[in-house]
């Protein structure tokens, strides 16, 4: 979002013509801040409220925007421990799928291993037979190869249905999960982004507001609510 355009002219070292320093932050973390501390001190200013926005409706408005940023945060940092499990089976599953595959060519001569690829999970992709990539289809692969391990007798063989069937149940239980926990970061950053535009809108209101009210000493009122753009 685009900062408050007004602001005060600041020197520029090259002489050239002043730059402007906005009175709102860019940062989402420090707009909040500003605006909870606007919104906590006007509860106790002698300035009244706007026309369409009481001061007691923009401490909540503030609050709650704070709030999501934290909410967001949480729903991003839930995503990073069930990535990195499915990365770790990922790996394991490539590997363990060679001998899955060895079990299949001392079983049939020739090529007439690949053609039970299929009933396995294993399909190609690229110059590579593999369970597929996507992880939803992934997940459904692993189904298949542990119906196929037992149904072709492989349940007692180190890489059989035994080894198979607690990564096939954990990884489906995973790819679930993340697509809960990713809908939901994109819930909450949505809610977040969606707040940020009408609280700027009340601030740009606020500064006009203070400055008409205090047309001779608004730069010590604004620095008061907090518009310090210093820690900007």
């Amino acid at each position: 979002m685009s900062p408050a355009s007004t602001g005060t002219p600041a020197p520029d070292p090259s002489g050239n013509e002043p730059t402007y320093t906005p009175n709102l932050p860019f940062g989402q973390l420090e707009l909040a801040t500003l605006a909870l501390s606007a919104a906590t001190f006007w509860q106790t200013s002698a300035l009244g409220d706007l026309l369409w926005k009481t001061k007691a409706a923009f401490l909540t408005q503030a609050q709650a925007y704070f709030d999501s940023l934290d909410s967001a945060d949480a729903a991003q940092d839930g995503r990073g421990p069930q990535a990195q499990r499915l990365r770790t089976l990922d790996a394991q599953i490539d590997k363990a799928l060679g001998f899955v595959k060895g079990y299949l060519a001392e079983d049939h001569d020739g090529d007439a291993d690949e053609a039970y690829y299929d009933e396995f999970g294993i399909r190609a992709e690229g110059r590579n037979q593999r369970l597929p990539s996507a992880r939803p289809a992934r997940a459904k692969a692993l189904a298949k190869l542990v119906a196929a391990l037992h149904a072709h007798g492989y349940d007692d063989r180190k890489y059989g249905k035994a080894f198979w069937k607690p990564i096939a149940t954990e990884y489906a239980d995973l790819v679930g999960q993340r697509a809960q926990t990713e809908s939901a970061a994109a819930g909450e950053t949505g809610q977040k982004n969606a707040q940020e535009k009408p609280l700027r809108k009340v601030l740009k209101a606020l500064i006009n507001l203070i400055k008409a009210h205090y047309p001779d000493t608004y730069k010590n009122v604004l620095r008061e609510f907090g518009f310090q753009k210093e820690g900007y």
